[in-house]
């Protein structure tokens, strides 16, 4: 986890990102401003809704793409646009129901088997529905009950009953869409950055470093600065408490960060791996955890969330942190150029107080494996 940091700025408050198939270059005026305000007021697509505004409803279901961790491929993920902060899409695609409809201007085979099995009633919930079904439809052809229920567990709807929707996830693979993966990996490393991304918005700031050097860096210089990994209770903060974030510096790109594995001993999880990807690695060897973790959150959430920011946070939420303990489960901690590590059930002091000094953050997460596994 030590790799020395390389300052290098992108210049002005510019991020460039995919919006629907299409290149797009905005100024960030309001760092916190959320990825909902940014659809349904910048750009006027009116399609994503805002129902709760803190991640519960899935009414503002949106897709995000980013480059796989290879290189090669794209990883397609639903989050909550309520909640996610406008420039954590830099260097990203992000698609909205509008965005779905055929080169020819057609529905999608999701759209059209919604209509067909009469999925809507009001039509508020319809939209967020319909991104998770299309989520759904790229990366399972062939979903059980289960997979559909778990894909839609983020989504609320107070008219149909479900039971049309259902109907509909289960009908829309009757026809096929004119999805091209190569044409969204090569407008993602069209938009891909290397740099630092640095927006300075009427004195708040905002940091996206790529190394995990540069976060320590900028962290230990600025200790009173939030950090930001999936937001999922950090932009809480702004939408329900209106707070002000002065100076925020997202995790949610270091490659340090973003890396997990597992040695003869640990599973080792970075602090920036998103649940639904942590949670896989954990119940690999776990698989008693299995039902807790289908309960947390949403798929959503969990795309968004990371097993880091649950911990560091310490929400009394946080369904992780007690399995974690009674795994064993360690912390890396990072300052500066140092590091130590501590036991996850010797991090925290009281309610939302833990043992983290000014300029230090969880780098990664260390899970012991079973004995049975474990080679001496």
């Amino acid at each position: 986890l030590d790799v020395p940091g390389q300052l290098t700025r992108m210049s002005g408050n510019a991020l460039r990102f995919v919006l629907n198939g299409e290149v797009i270059e905005t100024e960030v005026t309001d760092p916190t401003r959320t990825v909902l305000q940014f659809l349904r007021e910048d750009v006027g697509l009116k399609g994503t809704k805002e129902g709760c505004a803190e991640g519960d409803c899935g009414a503002c279901t949106v897709v995000l793409l980013e480059v796989d961790r290879d290189g090669d491929g794209v990883d397609l993920r639903t989050v909550n646009a309520c909640i996610q902060f406008l420039p954590t899409l830099d260097g990203k695609e992000l698609l909205t129901v509008e965005g779905l409809r055929s080169k020819d201007g057609a529905l999608h085979p999701v759209q059209r088997a919604m209509v067909a099995e009469h999925g809507s009633q009001c039509g508020f919930c319809t939209p967020g529905f319909v991104m998770s079904l299309f989520a759904l439809y790229r990366s399972n052809a062939e979903p059980s009950r289960r997979d559909i229920d778990d894909a839609l567990a983020g989504n609320l709807c107070r008219c149909t009953g479900y039971r049309p929707i259902i109907a509909a996830a289960q009908s829309m693979y009757d026809d096929t869409d004119d999805w091209q993966p190569a044409e969204h990996l090569a407008l993602l490393q069209e938009v891909e950055r290397d740099e630092l991304l640095e927006i300075n918005a009427d004195g708040r700031r905002f940091f996206a470093p790529r190394d995990i050097g540069s976060l320590a860096e900028l962290y230990e210089a600025r200790p009173h600065a939030s950090l930001l990994a999936g937001g999922t209770d950090i932009g809480l903060w702004v939408t329900k408490q209106y707070r002000e974030l002065n100076t925020i510096i997202y995790t949610g790109r270091v490659r340090e960060l973003l890396e997990q594995r597992v040695s003869a001993t640990h599973i080792v999880i970075g602090a920036a791996v998103s649940l639904s990807d942590a949670i896989p690695a954990i119940v690999a060897h776990y698989p008693g955890l299995d039902e807790m973790f289908r309960r947390f959150a949403s798929p959503p959430i969990r795309n968004a969330g990371t097993l880091g920011g649950n911990i560091a946070n310490g929400s009394p939420i946080g369904d992780s942190m007690p399995a974690l303990m009674v795994l064993g489960a360690s912390l890396v901690l990072r300052k500066g150029v140092g590091q130590r590590e501590l036991a996850l059930d010797e991090f925290y002091r009281a309610y939302q107080e833990n043992e983290l000094q000014p300029g230090e953050f969880v780098a990664g997460v260390r899970i012991p494996l079973p004995l049975s596994l474990i080679h001496i």
